[in-house]
């Protein structure tokens, strides 16, 4: 994917070389680990390089361009301070950073470039994080359909499983539960006592919300459609697992947000994905230059 995989004398020193600027093994295998630990995933090493040489790309950048970005030491060491905060005193703080070999100012100076560095990078990605209201439309009309919330309601039930009994057995016994609710019984009593499904009976025998999508549960109880369930009257139903005492709660309809509901959660979205783009693009850019003038140079598969 990327040239100059080159074996020689310096791949012995260094996992890459960018713009003359080194990158250790150690490096390379301390983001590794990090990477891993965060994500639970083996990562590549090209991956895990990659994203030292971008790295390093951002802060050679920075550097060059440092009379135009902003200096901001007090806002640098007001984050230093908040980190302090939180390590309990400043004795503390300072000995946890000279274990990682850092002074207060050596690590006041990191955040600072740290900023630097994110200043560049909003800079550059200006553009993208701007979107008018006429792509917001265009995209509305592409996606309303995957916006609409299919139709809802609540429902209740009391199970009576097939699983060790006949279905005469299951149907008697869901007979008996629909005459006790009838004579005034509790359907959350009743379904602590009486349901097979473990899961919901402990809490009144409530199944949640269900949709009518493609992944409802137990569509044979006739939830939704011409022949649905009344709401607020129980009925025993037949699934292929057994009977259910099934107690449903009104429907409320498919919904479909308004372009006014729903605009400005667009906008974020198409932002955070041009600005995703730019991102790559920005590096990109910078990598295929750097390779471009062989001042690049990756060490590792």
């Amino acid at each position: 994917m990327y040239g100059f995989l080159h074996k020689d004398k310096l791949s012995a020193e260094a996992a890459a070389v960018v713009y003359g600027e080194r990158i250790s093994h150690a490096q390379l295998a301390r983001h590794k680990v990090e990477q891993e630990a965060i994500s639970g995933k083996d990562k590549v090493n090209i991956a895990m390089m990659m994203d030292l040489v971008r790295a390093s790309l951002l802060r050679l950048r920075t550097r060059y361009n440092d009379n135009q970005l902003p200096h901001d030491r007090a806002a640098a060491a007001k984050f230093v301070q908040e980190l302090s905060t939180r390590a309990g005193n400043d004795a503390l703080f300072e000995q946890q950073l000279a274990s990682q070999g850092y002074t207060r100012r050596q690590f006041t100076d990191k955040v600072e470039a740290r900023q630097m560095e994110l200043a560049l990078l909003e800079r550059n990605l200006a553009p993208q994080s701007q979107v008018d209201n006429a792509a917001i439309m265009a995209h509305y009309k592409l996606i309303k359909d995957e916006l609409t919330i299919p139709a809802s309601r609540p429902v209740k039930h009391i199970f009576i499983s097939t699983l060790h009994r006949s279905d005469d057995d299951a149907r008697r016994a869901g007979e008996l539960v629909m005459s006790r609710l009838e004579s005034g019984e509790g359907f959350a009593e009743l379904a602590a006592e009486m349901s097979d499904d473990t899961a919901t009976a402990q809490r009144g025998g409530n199944l949640g919300t269900v949709y009518d999508d493609a992944h409802i549960t137990l569509p044979e109880l006739n939830l939704f459609g011409e022949q649905a369930l009344p709401a607020g009257c129980p009925s025993l139903v037949k699934s292929k697992w057994g009977w259910h005492v099934v107690l449903p709660g009104p429907v409320t309809p498919a919904y479909t947000p308004s372009l006014d509901e729903c605009r400005e959660t667009l906008r974020t979205a198409i932002i955070s994905a041009q600005r995703e783009i730019g991102v790559n693009t920005f590096f990109d850019t910078l990598i295929k230059e750097g390779m471009q003038q062989k001042h690049i140079k990756i060490h590792v598969k």
